[in-house]
């Protein structure tokens, strides 16, 4: 039943919360946001990190230091298991958002949040792009007008990669596979250990938002069309990964 009031929630102040973002953007942190932070990751090879369990069989540490990497929603899980760390987080789900606010409120990593996260209880600072969300099937390239989101925030994370002017495009740790027993985009409470992801701790007994991997497809494939329209190599080094939208590579490839 609690499922259903937050689906029902989220519909029902879905046009109000929009007005507000947008307001809160325009008038305030598109000015406020301190885009140059972003400068020194530009014009560089760039490591999406995804959240799938193959990251436990992936070297983070050992991956071509040069590459500018972006982790998404709850990251900072693994540090405990390795010295990686990415240059750049962003998340962009409400639930996430909240279950992981209180590492959004202490690191010291850029992060790449909605502007949902500001009155969700994540405080603006220097290290913090506040970015305005759109829910289109397009990539974005300037996150400064805003950010498509949809059904993957690794679709988000392809993005910033896009804004960073990228050298070429790396991805780890999209599995592309899930265990879940409700319909996509439907919101549930996961009782006991997270086999989705890396950390049997992810979301276990809290609350997430199912896959869409159809609907994921779709948006990989988009990426996939517009680094290749700009001549940026895209290539999936997930270990063992069952995606099959990008040009696949073995993961010793990128290893220093």
């Amino acid at each position: 039943m609690k499922e259903k009031t937050l689906v029902l929630l989220k519909v029902w102040t879905y046009y109000p919360r929009r007005i507000l973002d947008t307001l809160l953007y325009l008038l305030y942190f598109r000015y406020m946001n301190n885009w140059s932070i972003l400068s020194k990751f530009t014009n560089k090879p760039i490591l999406i990190v995804g959240n799938g369990p193959s990251l436990n069989k992936t070297p983070l540490a050992d991956i071509d230091k040069s590459f500018i990497s972006i982790g998404m929603n709850k990251i900072n899980l693994i540090y405990e298991k390795t010295s990686w760390r990415p240059d750049i987080i962003t998340c962009v789900n409400g639930f996430v958002i909240r279950q992981n606010k209180e590492y959004f409120n202490t690191s010291d990593k850029v992060l790449i949040l909605p502007i949902r996260a500001f009155y969700l209880g994540v405080k603006h600072r220097d290290n913090i792009l506040f970015v305005n969300l759109k829910d289109t099937n397009k990539v974005e390239p300037n996150i400064q007008k805003y950010l498509s989101s949809t059904c993957t925030v690794t679709f988000t994370a392809l993005q910033v990669a896009a804004y960073l002017n990228p050298k070429s495009v790396n991805i780890v740790g999209v599995d592309h596979s899930f265990v879940f027993d409700e319909k996509p985009n439907s919101v549930q409470k996961l009782e006991g250990d997270d086999v989705n992801h890396f950390s049997k701790d992810y979301f276990k007994n809290q609350y997430w938002g199912l896959p869409d991997l159809p609907g994921s497809e779709i948006l990989y494939k988009l990426s996939k069309e517009y680094f290749e329209s700009k001549k940026v190599p895209i290539t999936d080094f997930t270990v063992e990964g069952k995606l099959t939208i990008f040009n696949k590579g073995n993961i010793a490839e990128i290893l220093q």
